[in-house]
């Protein structure tokens, strides 16, 4: 029988039904969705990382950044790509699905004690350790911590993997959604990944802080589970994409077969670079950003890793509830290219807003705990010499005032400035009332002392009559209401931005690409895009440490200039989305147009590519 344009209900292919096509849009968006969970785990905790870790900003940034270090100077995504347009979706994800999940679990071996007291650990204390110089393009330095350096060796696999899954997802929606609602198939699909990263920053310091001690490695740990979950979700994805392919005859890769020689139609292209230029400096001033995000606004706003993540959270939360809207608005109306400029001039208006608007508001840090509100950071040591005379070790603690329950407790701090010491004792000073057991009203200190957000073992010290000093180092008293309520619309703003970005940017690259080399055209765009996901993480990180010289508190760092430079991103980014529009207003490459079509599915094809 001929095939139609409009098919018969008894030629109709599994894709031309609605359930089926997306079912296979729930398999490969909650892959993805677990995905983003994996990426983002660790970033809501980047203040524990360097209490409990070691890791100062900068070995944090570099350790964010390796997950693009494979994919950038080996080349993963392009080969990924071909991997793509030559094996087809169903082998591509799986294949991605097992990389991940191979990655993660020496991603969460490498926090764990049993790593730390490993020959593998002592190995890598000894070993790559290379100068923090301008050729040294890996992750690896001198001076960072043996976890570090095995956590980044797991995420750089973990980010072949997970970039390889981003081609191949875009590539399996405009497979089963070509011609149909594929633009909100898209938002759909990242805004599943969205609400991954709210979860991350609403649950990763919650299951941080569960029991008794403060653990970064349980939240890596559950995100290795659900990227299992994931890699099953690719395998069902496999049998429905083997069924349509039985049916449409696997026409993508057999009726016109990839040739090596095509790549060139793509890189001679000057319209597809505009676009993945827009992309890479669009994506750096957003992932990047939220690695930092928490800790920004922990340092902005005085808060705790908890309040800061529910704030940040209202960003992925945000772009997730807006984007299947503006999906289905560029399907059935169309204006991508306009889309793509007012986005970029929101995400301006938001850095600019944490760079500048946030530190006026705040005003000069007055250094003096004026309530029970204030986050204090301090060290506490014996007052008493150790009985073989060595000094006596001093643990860094960050705790909230209003964390104690005796208020006598809370008076003691109030009033005290930076620099000042409280000696006190565990046994006597602060028990409290009615407590019939004081080891337990000392341990009870102890836990409020740390916040959860670090580990210190007075177990011993406890169970004797000592006094300690608690030295004052910093002391962060929370923005005001305004504070709360600027920052807040800022990340608003930010997740709309989120939305309309993404949402026009990928549905516009079919209308670009032939489909033969739309993997290899997703896989060029990706790589480009983690050169910036590479190097702006570790650019902020060596930032960071340039303006805090001698800033040892992870809640006082100044973010100033970090944000500066996202900001900056955002303003090349809005100069490309005007020039882009510019070329599709005089060479009509449908950019503005809707993306569902009356007529046969005919892809726009742009210049040199044919």
């Amino acid at each position: 029988m001929a095939t139609t344009t409009t098919p018969s209900v008894s030629s109709q292919v599994l894709s031309d039904k609605k359930w089926a096509r997306w079912t296979a849009l729930a398999l490969l968006a909650s892959a993805m969705f677990f995905s983003y969970i994996f990426m983002d785990i660790l970033s809501p905790l980047q203040s524990s990382l360097q209490i409990l870790k070691g890791w100062d900003p900068s070995t944090y940034g570099n350790f964010a950044s390796s997950e693009t270090f494979l994919n950038v100077f080996i080349f993963f995504l392009i080969f990924a790509g071909v991997i793509l347009d030559k094996m087809g979706v169903r082998f591509t994800a799986i294949l991605s699905g097992t990389v991940m999940l191979i990655g993660a679990a020496i991603n969460y071996y490498a926090l764990t004690d049993a790593f730390t007291s490993s020959s593998l650990a002592a190995w890598l204390d000894a070993n790559l350790n290379l100068p923090s110089a301008w050729w040294n393009v890996t992750p690896f330095f001198k001076g960072m911590p043996a976890s570090a350096k095995f956590s980044a060796v797991g995420f750089m696999i973990f980010g072949c993997g997970v970039e390889m899954a981003g081609i191949t997802v875009s590539r399996g929606i405009v497979k089963w959604f070509a011609g149909k609602e594929m633009a909100l198939a898209m938002g759909v699909e990242m805004a599943l990944a969205r609400v991954g990263v709210f979860a991350v920053f609403i649950g990763s310091p919650w299951i941080a802080t569960l029991g008794d001690n403060l653990s970064v490695t349980r939240p890596v740990g559950f995100a290795v589970l659900l990227l299992l979950i994931g890699l099953i979700c690719f395998i069902v994805y496999g049998f429905m994409d083997k069924k349509l392919e039985s049916q449409i005859g696997n026409t993508e890769e057999k009726e016109d077969p990839f040739r090596f020689s095509d790549l060139g139609k793509i890189f001679s292209s000057g319209v597809f670079w505009i676009v993945a230029l827009l992309c890479v400096l669009y994506y750096s001033a957003i992932f990047p950003f939220q690695k930092y995000a928490a800790n920004m606004l922990q340092c902005e706003l005085g808060i705790s890793v908890k309040t800061a993540g529910l704030i940040f959270s209202v960003f992925p939360l945000g772009a997730a509830a807006v984007t299947p809207f503006l999906g289905n608005y560029l399907d059935t109306k169309g204006k991508g290219a306009t889309m793509l400029i007012f986005g970029a001039l929101l995400m301006i208006v938001c850095h600019l807003t944490f760079a500048l608007g946030l530190p006026l508001l705040r005003g000069a840090e007055t250094g003096v705990i004026n309530g029970t509100e204030a986050i204090v950071s301090g060290h506490v040591e014996r007052v008493r010499p150790a009985s073989d005379g060595t000094p006596n070790a001093a643990v860094h603690v960050v705790f909230g005032i209003d964390n104690f329950a005796n208020d006598e407790v809370k008076q003691l701090f109030i009033g005290k400035k930076t620099g000042e010491t409280l000696v006190f004792n565990p046994r006597k000073a602060f028990e409290q009332p009615g407590a019939a057991d004081p080891e337990a009203s000392a341990e009870a200190l102890i836990s409020f002392l740390s916040d959860r957000e670090t580990q210190i073992d007075f177990a011993q010290a406890m169970k004797i009559d000592e006094d300690f000093r608690l030295t004052i180092d910093s002391i962060n008293e929370p923005t005001g209401w305004l504070g709360f309520t600027v920052a807040f619309i800022a990340i608003v703003l930010l997740g709309i931005s989120f939305s309309l970005v993404p949402a026009s940017l990928w549905p516009s690259v079919p209308k670009l690409v032939d489909g033969k080399l739309l993997g290899s055209a997703y896989a060029v765009i990706f790589w480009i895009q983690n050169i910036g996901l590479y190097s702006f993480p570790m650019l902020i990180g060596a930032v960071l440490v340039a303006t805090n010289v001698g800033v040892m508190n992870p809640l006082s760092y100044n973010y100033t200039v970090p944000m500066l430079i996202f900001a900056s991103l955002g303003v090349l980014a809005l100069l490309f989305g005007l020039w882009l529009k510019a070329l599709d207003a005089k060479r009509h490459y449908g950019l503005e147009l809707p993306n569902k079509q009356p007529s046969t599915d005919e892809a726009v094809e742009l210049d040199g590519l044919e």
